[in-house]
């Protein structure tokens, strides 16, 4: 035989108690799937078993069978977490029964495509009864997404019908492997069972559900949080070194107790995975269901886990469509965005539908939160496509501008994959880079965009004669979120928002003219402060010299200090600013020199103490110099002024 190759697609077994799975496993693989000594004497599947089989040229499928028995359908599930296609086992002695139709509508509630069904147990059939049992298949299976799939006699005793079924198998598990899409996950592997070994520590075993995990890396179990490093990686009982998705795995955590990954659990790259007992989900209902009642039980079932909870239903419901849901479990559950889950009434035990999860939750969904409902419903819709579904989670509320190494943990990523999309994403325009490393989805820069233009519209309005605005008003009207996120902008980005970025207290409005009135009021008030140095005129005789009242002569003050002509010191004094950077330069000579001589600067610029001493203190406030004691040092020549 060439050597093995395993094929990333695990076949499972489904169907009603004793109709011949695990005999069928053991005729196909040569190995009966049945572990405990319970199992075998009373001949039934009590827990997951598994099994492989391999074709001539090394093509080797692995197999899991599940138990058939009504009671025991969480653990069905938790075998059929990780299958990439199925057998449907019915006995043609038997037909359809109660658990056929539970576990082929799991499969269907899974989204479980590719699969086969098998009719065992042929021997004991004439061939009337297998036609009427192949009529009660076609019944089950008509209108499905399995109504093509084959539908084979076969008999694990006789040998009938095998070799088409392994045919059948491998052409299965073939499109099965085509069908797989790449997905920018982490590693993550919901646990089906965990052991100790002898020499190995404690084994977890599971299917790989995605990404890629060699031996000697770290992975984290979850909800618990503990960690251990990855000691031996094994696919289908052998030596492998490395874990991929689709194929079942068994990892040798030396760290760990088998009671620290339990089944349920999920082992998963440090970081990539939460977990929480508040979750909203985009459940979908068995058509054949009545809308369960607000605030009623529920069994929710996700990856290997089965948790009991509550499921909370918005205020309008139609069972057309998927519902957006709130579930508040019992205990914590580790999932990531997009993972199916199946929704169960714990009593008398059926399936009310199948879920999506978005998001974990702080608070179960109100009335007032339509905006979040709204941007969950579509954020669903690109449940099945990363980079629609990355898009639209950044423009989420509240998501606001993130890293890279945040986004892939938020959504159980890969960060190099994560940073592909990224990138992608914005070159598609739709995610913007706002500084190195940290992205913003475009749908909440178009809000910022319009919420930066509400605030300059307001704040020109109140003040047509300003071309800057404060940065603490942009902050005061943006608040402590938004605020961050516009600092952090590059120079080309903000201008697009109509702002520049300027040193100092405040930013430049790009566009902003005053109007001819104010032009020919600042002209001759910058006039008069030019010709007067830093020996400016009282208020009063500028505001008779120019005409203008107090209000309008303070306003003008502000226009040209934006205008960078003007420098105001302590509050309502005046300087032309060519003066007040002629003081500077003076003032920095006269400290590289060893001192300050007031006096020499008092006579120099014809001014007096009263305007002298607000200056330097101006000097002082704004870093060019300091106070120690009585005297002043300098700190830096070239700081803004203004």
């Amino acid at each position: 035989m060439s050597k093995l190759q395993p094929v990333p697609v695990v076949i499972g077994t489904a169907g009603h108690i004793d109709h011949g799975k695990s005999a069928l496993i053991e005729a196909l693989c040569g190995t009966h799937p049945d572990r405990w000594q319970e199992e075998k004497e009373r001949g039934i599947t009590l827990d997951l078993g598994y099994a492989q089989t391999a074709y001539p040229d090394g093509f080797e499928i692995g197999f899991v069978d599940v138990p058939g028995h009504e009671r025991l359908v969480r653990k069905m599930v938790a075998g059929a977490t990780g299958m990439g296609a199925a057998i449907l086992v019915i006995a043609c002695d038997d037909g359809v029964m109660p658990q056929t139709r539970e576990h082929f509508e799991v499969l269907q509630l899974l989204g479980l495509k590719h699969g086969l069904i098998a009719l065992s147990k042929a021997d004991l059939a004439d061939a009337e009864t297998l036609e009427l049992a192949q009529i009660d298949v076609e019944e089950l299976i008509t209108e499905t997404s399995w109504q093509d799939v084959p539908i084979l006699p076969v008999s694990a005793h006789s040998g009938a019908g095998m070799e088409e079924l392994r045919a059948a198998l491998r052409a299965m598990a073939e499109a099965a492997k085509a069908d797989l899409v790449q997905m920018p996950h982490a590693f993550r592997m919901p646990v089906q069972r965990s052991f100790a070994l002898h020499g190995a520590g404690t084994v977890a075993t599971g299917v790989c559900a995605s990404g890629s995990l060699q031996e000697g890396q770290n992975l984290q179990v979850l909800p618990s949080g503990k960690s251990s490093r990855v000691r031996r990686v094994h696919i289908h009982g052998r030596d492998a070194g490395v874990a991929q998705p689709g194929l079942r795995t068994a990892l040798s955590l030396p760290d760990l107790n088998a009671e620290d990954c339990p089944r349920g659990a999920v082992v998963a790259a440090p970081g990539s995975l939460r977990a929480g007992k508040l979750l909203r989900v985009a459940l979908q209902l068995l058509p054949t269901v009545k809308i369960p009642k607000h605030a009623s039980d529920v069994q929710v079932l996700a990856g290997t886990a089965a948790v009991e909870g509550r499921i909370f239903l918005p205020p309008e419901v139609s069972a057309e469509g998927p519902i957006l849901v709130d579930l508040e479990l019992q205990h914590e559950m580790a999932l990531v965005p997009g993972e199916r889950m199946l929704l169960r009434r714990p009593s008398p035990g059926m399936n009310l539908g199948a879920g999506r999860f978005l998001a974990f939750a702080k608070h179960r969904l109100r009335r007032k939160d339509e905006p979040e409902r709204t941007s969950l419903q579509r954020l669903m819709e690109a449940v099945d496509e990363p980079l629609e579904w990355l898009v639209r989670y950044l423009e989420q509320p509240g998501v606001g501008e993130q890293d890279v190494a945040t986004i892939a943990a938020r959504l159980g990523w890969d960060a190099a994959a994560t940073l592909m999309l990224l990138q992608q994403a914005c070159q598609n325009g739709a995610v913007r880079e706002m500084s190195a490393g940290r992205f913003l989805g475009m749908g909440q820069a178009g809000q910022m965009a319009r919420e930066v233009q509400g605030v300059l519209a307001h704040w020109r309005n109140a003040n047509p004669h300003r071309t800057r605005i404060p940065v603490g008003r942009l902050r005061e009207r943006l608040g402590k979120k938004k605020f961050p996120s516009l600092q952090k902008m590059q120079d080309h980005d903000l201008e697009i928002l109509g702002l520049q970025r300027q040193p100092g207290l405040h930013w430049h409005i790009v566009g902003a003219e005053p109007d001819a009135a104010w032009i020919h009021d600042g002209r001759a008030l910058f006039e008069v402060l030019k010709s007067a140095s830093l020996f400016p005129p009282p208020a009063d005789e500028l505001q008779q010299s120019l005409g203008l009242d107090g209000v309008r002569l303070s306003a003008v003050m502000e226009m040209l200090q934006d205008q960078n002509d003007v420098i105001i010191v302590d509050g309502s004094l005046a300087f032309a600013a060519a003066a007040v950077e002629e003081l500077r330069d003076l003032v920095v000579h006269q400290l590289q020199q060893g001192g300050l001589d007031i006096p020499a600067i008092r006579d120099r610029f014809g001014t007096t103490r009263k305007f002298l001493m607000p200056l330097l203190e101006h000097l002082d406030e704004r870093g060019v110099t300091a106070r120690r004691g009585g005297n002043r040092i300098l700190r830096d020549a070239s700081a803004p002024l203004a």
